[in-house]
């Protein structure tokens, strides 16, 4: 067996991008030229191999599985695998949920904790009530709605009519009135709790996107509602919040 996307995906993201000994971040910005450097290597607490680190370790699980990996850097990971007696299956149970509790609780002070905009790498809040998703969308110039992959007509339809509600109201929530727009949100409070019942979490932030034509002209910048529903599973969630990857800059042909 190997290591599978959704596993990686979870480490990384549980993780978040840090090493776990020494806390560095795991992809390196370099010139753009260049290119990114990922300096992170997914290690084995347990080695499927009696003569590998730690191998001589009772474990029924599966090796290439989460409960059995940390992250590291390239130097953390040499030494985890060569000082095994400091660097125990214990020991690296122990860090690995302490580290995993620092990310969720620095996450919980701090939405931006672990964003990195050059990377565009953002932290999406929970979106927990109807006026959060107000706030978000009310004159908003453009609209960056997501959605894991859907299954069923009646996920299709939900999830599909809702940001197309949000989308239609968006201009005329500052001209409605403070009652209407505080209906309007206790009436997504009710689509919050269906998303919920369907298995499903929604995250949002209003941000500024920066908007470049097919002739790379630079548009300038625009007030953007980001609105992501995912399965509650997804490996991406830390907490309360969605660490992954969104574009801080759009090509339009105009």
């Amino acid at each position: 067996m190997s290591i599978t996307d959704k596993t990686r995906k979870t480490l990384w993201a549980k993780s978040g991008n840090r090493c776990l000994l020494c806390r560095i971040e795991l992809v390196q910005e370099t010139d753009e030229a260049i290119g990114n450097v990922i300096i992170g290597e997914e290690c084995h607490i347990v080695s499927a191999s009696d003569k590998g680190p730690r191998g001589n370790f009772q474990f029924s699980g599966d090796f290439d599985g989460y409960d059995n990996l940390v992250l590291l850097c390239a130097n953390d990971h040499k030494k985890v695998d060569e000082l095994t007696d400091i660097y125990s299956v214990e020991t690296l149970l122990l860090f690995k949920g302490l580290h995993e509790a620092w990310v969720k609780t620095t996450l919980e002070k701090d939405a931006t904790a672990f964003a990195n905009d050059r990377l565009n790498i953002k932290s999406l809040p929970k979106i927990k009530s109807g006026k959060q998703i107000v706030d978000i969308v009310n004159g908003a110039h453009m609209f960056d709605f997501n959605h894991d992959e859907l299954k069923t007509e009646s996920e299709a339809t939900e999830i599909g009519g809702l940001f197309e509600e949000l989308k239609e109201t968006s201009d005329i929530l500052s001209d409605i009135g403070y009652m209407e727009a505080a209906k309007f949100g206790v009436q997504l409070n009710e689509e919050i709790e269906k998303l919920e019942q369907m298995g499903f979490l929604l995250f949002g932030m209003r941000r500024k996107l920066n908007v470049i034509s097919k002739e790379k002209k630079d548009l300038g910048i625009f007030e953007t509602a980001s609105l992501v529903v995912v399965r509650q599973d997804n490996p991406s969630i830390v907490g309360d919040f969605l660490v992954a990857k969104f574009p801080s800059n759009v090509s339009f042909s105009i």
